[in-house]
């Protein structure tokens, strides 16, 4: 079979024919639908983050059909034939944080696609424990971007919001992730005002649903110009992008006792606004990484029932024969659309 691998900082990455793999104890064989790029395959790409091992296979936000169970996956809930939504962090099953079904911060975690082979392939292997089953006529596309979508749910459940009636949140940044928790935030019944310094983002969002868009880095006074598209300091803000001035201006834009949840990974260390205005308003800052259980139980759902659409019309799908193609517009920020999808060849 043919798969997408990853041969060191000193090597190209290149499609290689390899041997089908073969499910192990607990595991399933998966036929691939749908992989989704990601920002860590990038950086992967560009040396910035480490594999376990190399040559890899990349490949973590995955659709798939189970063609075979390994010995002991019976009756675990999933069958041969069935489509499923593949969670790439496997935990070691034994500390206290899977034990709270949050392998998100297992310390011994291994992510497919980083620390296991990976499934930009025709065929991939996993833990039939990591495999949610879903709707067998469900584009394969919207399955593969659940594993991005459950980071953006829970940015939103960290903001404390659920009960709240109608809360008003700000989104910085509109990308492929952000453009998630707008969907999400809609669906949980949030106002939300968009963010971003790229008017093309701008609109896709305030044709998704967006109560308003503002351009950050060419308004002079994006704080005020925030709180007047608002009408007051907001509920809640989640920042996709993780500068210091992105935090700053949402802990500004806060109002008494709320949080601002960041997602994104920048490369210089965030500031606070001033202790008189942090600490005596009681702001919160969340710091999210990945997904829990229980966020992708939430979007699985919202997905099966179709209450979240994840796809946009926008979004690039490509042949995993034109994957080069496929990574240089995904990492051209002036032309990339909110997410690019990377499809396998059908028997």
């Amino acid at each position: 079979m043919r798969a997408f691998r990853y041969h060191g900082p000193d090597h190209e990455a290149r499609l290689d024919e390899v041997d089908r793999p073969r499910p192990r104890e607990g595991e399933a064989l998966l036929r691939i639908h749908t992989v989704g790029v990601c920002g860590s395959d990038l950086h992967i790409l560009e040396g910035h983050t480490s594999v376990a091992f190399t040559p890899i296979t990349l490949g973590h936000e995955i659709a798939a059909d189970v063609v075979e169970l390994g010995e002991g996956s019976a009756d675990r809930g999933v069958a041969v034939g069935d489509r499923v939504f593949v969670n790439p962090i496997v935990g070691c099953g034994t500390c206290e944080h899977c034990a709270g079904s949050e392998t998100n911060l297992c310390p011994d975690k291994e992510i497919i696609g980083i620390h296991r082979e990976g499934c930009l392939a025709e065929f991939g292997v996993a833990p039939v424990v990591n495999l949610t089953v879903m709707p067998g006529d469900l584009d394969p596309a919207e399955i593969a971007m659940i594993e991005s979508a459950g980071t953006a749910n829970h940015a939103l459940r960290e903001l404390g919001l659920d009960g709240h009636g109608g809360p008003t949140i700000a989104l910085i940044g509109a990308g492929g992730l952000g453009s998630q928790v707008l969907q999400l935030a809609l669906w949980r019944g949030m106002r939300v005002i968009v963010l971003d310094a790229s008017d093309l983002a701008l609109e896709r969002a305030g044709r998704a649903g967006a109560a308003a868009t503002l351009n950050s880095v060419r308004h002079p006074a994006p704080l005020a110009a925030l709180l007047e598209l608002a009408g007051s300091h907001l509920d809640g803000v989640v920042d996709c992008v993780g500068f210091p001035d992105t935090v700053e201006l949402g802990l500004s834009a806060l109002k008494p006792g709320r949080t601002l949840s960041v997602l994104g990974i920048g490369d210089e260390r965030l500031r606070t606004t001033a202790p008189a205005h942090f600490i005596r308003r009681s702001l919160r800052i969340a710091a999210v990484y990945a997904y829990t259980a229980q966020d992708v139980a939430d979007v699985c759902r919202a997905v099966s029932e179709r209450a979240v659409v994840l796809g946009d019309p926008g979004n690039r799908r490509f042949a995993l024969s034109d994957i080069d193609e496929a990574l240089a517009l995904f990492a051209d920020k002036r032309r990339a659309p909110a997410r690019v999808l990377i499809e396998m060849p059908r028997e």
